[in-house]
């Protein structure tokens, strides 16, 4: 049996052994993505099975959605997620007939994707209560003009979710989006007005794309902000609930536990508060 990876127009043969994935050039895949680790995660080849595991990364690994937490045996077809990319295993017979791929032994293939105007919006592990998330590197926008520029922008990318077009949203939302976040990060000041509208469209690209990584941004602007989503929002939340995967509850659970240890809640913040925890319920459920 043979295995390779197919990985955007690529298709890496494995050689049995251990093949490394991350950010450093001395991984035999190297991905330009702020979010992969430098040794991100190994795949363990033998001659009839490929293992997954997370080689202690801060922002994990999925296959086929779901955050590993320990060595993972690999199917046909299987997605390996890491950072914003995708890569699908793909097992063939010796005599398959196909041309041969792009080989890789030890660490004779490099191969440097940039994820050009898509960064993932945010990257971090919740301690307590909260860990910020890790600051976008540079600033397309001046700060004063973002929420208009997002409110803009928010309109055309409507229209791509309304025509299903999930990923031209994404393209168009993404580095507005991590204005704002990295505002809020960094201490500043953000209208609350610019929070909403920014957690609105996240919801909406979460239920969008299935990405989780878009309703655990959700949630992180709130707890950066000390703040309580309006219940438009949780509204949205709710309809992403059954398309996302990957979604954070450890995240999650921990900004509702400090929302829940707040004194004074009005009428309305209470309402919220019990949809949310309606929301974990749902979410944990799945």
């Amino acid at each position: 049996m043979r295995f390779r990876l197919k990985y955007l127009r690529h298709d890496l043969e494995l050689s049995p052994g251990t093949f490394a994935i991350g950010r450093s050039a001395e991984c035999q895949l190297s991905l330009d993505d702020p979010l992969v680790s430098r040794k991100h995660a190994s795949l363990l080849v033998d001659e009839d099975f490929v293992w997954v595991e997370d080689a202690g990364s801060r922002n994990g690994v999925l296959v086929n959605g779901i955050r590993i937490d320990r060595r993972t045996r690999l199917d046909d077809g299987d997605r390996i997620t890491i950072g914003q990319q995708e890569m699908v295993l793909s097992a063939v017979t010796a005599n398959d007939g196909r041309p041969k791929p792009l080989a890789s032994q030890g660490h004779a293939t490099l191969v440097t994707m940039p994820v050009a105007t898509r960064p993932t919006p945010f990257a971090g592990q919740i301690e307590s209560p909260l860990q910020p998330l890790q600051p976008a590197e540079e600033h397309t926008i001046e700060r004063p003009r973002r929420g208009e520029a997002l409110k803009l922008l928010g309109g055309v990318a409507e229209k791509a979710l309304a025509l299903n077009n999930p990923d031209g949203a994404e393209r168009l939302l993404t580095n507005g989006l991590l204005e704002i976040h990295t505002d809020l990060r960094s201490g500043k000041q953000v209208p609350a007005d610019s929070i909403d509208l920014a957690a609105r469209f996240a919801a909406r690209l979460a239920a969008g794309t299935g990405k989780g990584t878009w309703g655990d941004y959700t949630i992180e602007l709130y707890a950066l902000s000390g703040s309580i989503p309006p219940p438009a929002v949780v509204d949205e939340l709710y309809a992403a609930a059954h398309k996302m995967r990957g979604f954070d509850l450890t995240r999650f659970r921990a900004y509702l536990t400090a929302v829940l240890r707040r004194e004074a809640l009005s009428p309305t913040e209470r309402f919220v508060v019990q949809r949310l925890e309606s929301l974990e319920r749902l979410l944990a459920s799945r």
